[in-house]
């Protein structure tokens, strides 16, 4: 029975979900087979492993039906039964979408056998506990429509023919509807933009104009993300602050969904002002998202993938915090996959090492690195060669900045915006050595005024490079 539908569905179960299933199973309303109630039983005994060898069939069926011959079919059966069951159960559990559905269904049945002095006192009672609610998201408004369109009903006999509560019942949908198309808008812009292509937003710039000029409702997380399409489309300062005061200020009243997106959002911007724009106080903005992320358990929406942990590393240390950095390590690390581990601490603790100013210590363990992905591939190539920059190795430098180009141009997993970017940075390292060592003042000057002119117009600061390379020019001009 080892990989068997019932068992694999029953190892998803906790502990909780185990007991109140076994009272599922001999309720009679739900089922009166006594033989799936013994079956049942039987592998309770076995949870959670289940163990395959006390667990199968023949076994099973002599526990269940005694010195019977064993019938393959009639075990079978009971066994199919009870993973309907389990099926059955899972329709019963309630969740963030489903739980006002029971007392949904409770209200269309009261109106439509009459009852309608009940109907009135559950809808008022229903109101008074979606006031309280703290978290007003799409599936708090889609119920708050369904309650509203049954307090439309309760009332419709005091006044047939009301405006007002037609247009109360319209304000919930607009709501309900709002948040969901400014969702999927979010999406589909991020997503369009990641992979350079375009979606069907249909009625798109007619919701846009809206947001933009007429919008005017207090519901926190409409507002979120009202102010994440603004600054996706307009890409303006003023929305980011606005974004992130909202963000930061009603934290507490947004599901961890829409939390997870909206710092999701927020961070692309800032990572936009970093990497395109080199702005330096975005190196402040992202530690404070990702620090805020990291006190309030939102590190990851489900599993936490390598490139993300490395990422709240690099965050952490371009603002100084190596404490905080390596509490991250500590806590984290057991999340990494087993066989990306030791990729993912050496990077860390090299980088870290790097931002400290232990240049060999990073140089050693940034060697022992060897990612899978290209694009981390290229981020460990780029360390190496800064270490090596750092230290005075400079004929090691030109060699690997030379391989490193070669590769690179043939590399077809990274985008051209950023081969330009890292193309750049080699060039200018390359130029940083030459200023270094020259002993003649005028070609001197004429390479000083080169690496100037290139970094101002040309380079973008993927991964940092550009503050590097601004940061090395620095101490160069410095002595």
């Amino acid at each position: 029975m080892k990989n068997t539908k019932l068992i694999k569905l029953l190892q998803t179960f906790q502990a909780a979900e185990i007991k109140k299933f076994r009272d599922f199973v001999n309720s009679p309303y739900f089922n009166k087979n006594k033989n799936i109630i013994k079956l049942n039983n039987e592998l309770e005994k076995y949870y959670p492993e289940f163990d395959p060898e006390k667990v199968n069939e023949e076994l099973i069926f002599k526990r269940i039906f005694g010195s019977s011959e064993f019938d393959y079919f009639k075990i079978k059966n009971i066994i199919s039964d009870l993973y309907n069951l389990g099926l059955e159960f899972l329709k019963q559990q309630s969740n963030i979408t489903t739980s006002f559905s029971a007392d949904y269904n409770m209200l269309t049945e009261l109106r439509s056998r009459k009852l309608m002095s009940l109907h009135k006192n559950f809808v008022t009672h229903f109101e008074k506990k979606f006031e309280q609610a703290k978290i007003k998201d799409g599936f708090h408004l889609y119920n708050e429509y369904l309650l509203v369109t049954e307090r439309h009903f309760s009332k419709l006999l005091e006044k047939p023919s009301s405006i007002e509560m037609i247009q109360d019942e319209f304000n919930s949908f607009h709501d309900y509807t709002l948040i969901n198309m400014l969702k999927f808008y979010a999406l589909m812009l991020h997503i369009s933009k990641e992979n350079n292509t375009s979606a069907d937003m249909k009625m798109f710039e007619e919701v846009y104009n809206y947001i933009d000029k007429k919008h005017s409702g207090n519901n926190p997380i409409i507002n979120v993300y009202k102010y994440i399409i603004l600054l996706i489309v307009n890409r303006n300062i003023e929305y980011y602050h606005i974004l992130k005061k909202l963000y930061l200020n009603n934290f507490d009243e947004l599901g961890v969904e829409d939390a997870y997106y909206a710092h999701m959002y927020i961070f692309g911007f800032c990572m936009d002002q970093f990497n395109i724009n080199a702005n330096r106080d975005f190196i402040k903005e992202c530690y404070d998202l990702f620090r805020h992320a990291y006190l309030n358990n939102m590190v990851s929406l489900g599993a936490l993938l390598y490139p993300d942990f490395i990422n709240f590393i690099k965050v952490f240390m371009r603002d100084g915090d190596k404490e905080l950095s390596q509490q991250f390590i500590k806590e984290f690390s057991v999340e990494l996959p087993e066989d990306q581990a030791d990729n993912c601490i050496n990077f860390s603790n090299a980088y870290i090492a790097h931002c400290s100013g232990d240049l060999k210590q990073a140089l050693t363990l940034v060697s022992k690195v060897n990612f899978p992905l290209q694009i981390m591939k290229v981020q460990v190539k780029i360390m190496q060669i800064q270490l090596n920059y750092q230290l005075g190795y400079y004929e090691e430098t030109r060699e690997q900045a030379e391989y490193f180009r070669k590769s690179l141009v043939k590399e077809e997993q990274i985008s051209s915006d950023y081969k330009q970017s890292i193309l750049g940075f080699l060039k200018l390292t390359i130029l940083l050595i030459n200023i270094k060592l020259s002993t003649d003042k005028t070609a001197k000057e004429y390479e000083v005024k080169k690496f100037s002119d290139d970094m101002n117009l040309n380079q973008k600061n993927h991964f940092g490079i550009k503050f590097w390379l601004e940061d090395r020019f620095a101490e160069i001009n410095s002595k």
